[in-house]
């Protein structure tokens, strides 16, 4: 990189962000219930040559999460295994976040506004504690922002798709965009059929393939009750060390009427708009949970800000970019992680953290002893880790992390059937889901479970029992 102050500020990014992914024993959210294991879960299914359309908790269709990001980290794991990739990709996709960003806003606005995005990107950085699609979603998002504000149509579109393919919320907002800006210029219309174009194996599938004509969300952070119209207000707001540079653009868009940036504003106010439009449903009865669209908007926060310091004298913004901002950075992201209870088990080896469980036991157990897709009876919590370390399907995994268009809850309950209910009860279960195996763990209430098989392996106090004839 020819540019020394890029160049100080990437080896910046190294110092704060390559520290904290080295040290990771296993992927930071890798703990019961964690989304990381859905993540984790999905990517091994693909890995192991399963269709990418099925669920890969459940290996049926439809698939509910869209797989780019899981297909992404499965071809990288074919080299160094799914932990490792997932662990990589953090550094990759927060590295091409800063270089993404000041590419765009270097071909808006020049080398300075540049600089300092690449330099502001840093703050962003605790949005790559974990593994997840919402890591590479606003990449390919911003990307097709910055194509759409330079009127590549086609370009703008497929990036919007592909984001689509990554976090369909996360990308929502583009859609919006393409539709009112072709109020004015129907060109746009090109972009947003070639997003949903691109996108529409993946709505074809639901279609065919849910259980509900609308998806059932399963609400574990009580959004229904908690997400408030202060609260919806509150996310909005950019931080604080923002506001006086997003003061200083919207002044500097008034006085040139720069058409980017007054795009970029209005993407802004799209976002705002979706964000609160849930508050005109409610008296009609419909909840929907609106936080997942606000995923582009620090990003959007970012790059319009760098758009008004242009007016700044040179010393200063050296100053601010080079030395206040990087610092402010490494502290922000530090104090993020110190202060995130969920990435403790991170820093240990997986069965340090859970030794009473033997996750790792059973899970290499079951690699080395049963086929792709022979469906596992798990309790909840056991299920989802197996299901997360091995790719095998499962009957019914945690409240809040299951198949948004399937039946979780009628799943959850024939899995409780399966532990506690008489023997004629487990043998429908067993038969219904053509489950291979059965583990019975501490974590899960168990009766009358030898009629299920026989105890193939036992590590202290769990038990693999493998179904016998029915």
């Amino acid at each position: 990189m020819k540019n020394k102050r890029a160049l100080f500020l990437i080896i910046s990014w190294a110092l704060i962000f390559l520290p904290y992914v080295l040290t990771r024993k296993s992927p930071p959210g890798y703990i019961i219930g964690g989304d990381t294991l859905v993540h984790a879960a999905i990517a091994r299914g693909i890995y192991l040559g399963r269709n990418p359309f099925l669920d890969q908790t459940y290996n049926v269709p439809p698939n509910w999460y869209p797989f780019l990001y899981h297909l992404i980290v499965a071809i990288f794991a074919k080299i160094v295994g799914i932990e490792k990739s997932m662990l990589m990709l953090q550094a990759v996709f927060s590295l091409l976040m800063l270089l993404i960003m000041y590419w765009i806003a270097k071909n808006l606005w020049g080398e300075t506004a540049g600089i300092f995005v690449l330099s502001l990107s840093l703050l962003l950085l605790p949005a790559h504690r974990y593994p997840n699609p919402k890591e590479l979603a606003p990449i390919l998002g911003m990307i097709s922002l910055y194509f759409s504000l330079r009127r590549k149509y086609y370009l703008g579109g497929l990036f919007a798709g592909l984001s689509l393919w990554t976090h369909y919320a996360v990308a929502a907002p583009l859609i919006t965009f393409f539709l009112v800006l072709a109020i004015k210029n129907r060109k746009y219309m090109i972009s947003l059929a070639l997003a949903l174009l691109t996108f529409s194996p993946f709505i074809v599938n639901v279609i065919l393939h849910a259980q509900f004509l609308l998806p059932h969300v399963e609400d574990i952070y009580r959004f229904w009750i908690t997400d408030t119209l202060e609260r919806k207000l509150s996310s909005l707001l950019p931080p604080l060390y923002l506001i006086p540079l997003i003061f200083l653009a919207l002044l500097r868009m008034y006085k040139e009427k720069d058409e980017n940036a007054m795009k970029l504003f209005l993407f802004i106010s799209i976002i705002a708009g979706m964000r609160l439009f849930p508050e005109i449903l409610k008296p009609f009865g419909i909840d929907l949970w609106s936080s997942r669209f606000i995923g582009l908007l620090p990003y959007s926060y970012v790059l319009l800000a760098s758009y008004g310091v242009r007016s700044l004298n040179g010393e200063i913004l050296n100053v601010m970019a080079l030395t206040l901002i990087p610092v402010f950075a490494s502290l922000n992201f530090w104090y993020s992680v110190i202060n995130d209870p969920f990435i403790q088990a991170s820093s240990v080896e997986l069965n340090e953290y859970f030794p009473q469980e033997h996750f790792v036991d059973v899970a290499e157990w079951i690699v080395k002893n049963t086929a792709r897709d022979d469906v596992i009876g798990a309790g909840e919590e056991m299920g989802m880790m197996i299901n997360a370390l091995t790719g095998r399907p499962i009957i019914a995994t945690m409240y809040g992390h299951g198949n948004i268009f399937l039946n979780n809850t009628e799943r959850r309950h024939e899995l409780k059937l399966l532990f506690l209910g008489n023997c004629s009860e487990k043998i429908i279960v067993l038969q219904k889901y053509r489950v291979k195996y059965v583990i019975v763990d501490p974590l899960t209430e168990a009766k009358n479970m030898s009629c299920v098989g026989k105890v193939i392996f036992r590590k202290g106090d769990v038990e693999i029992v493998k179904v016998g004839e029915l």
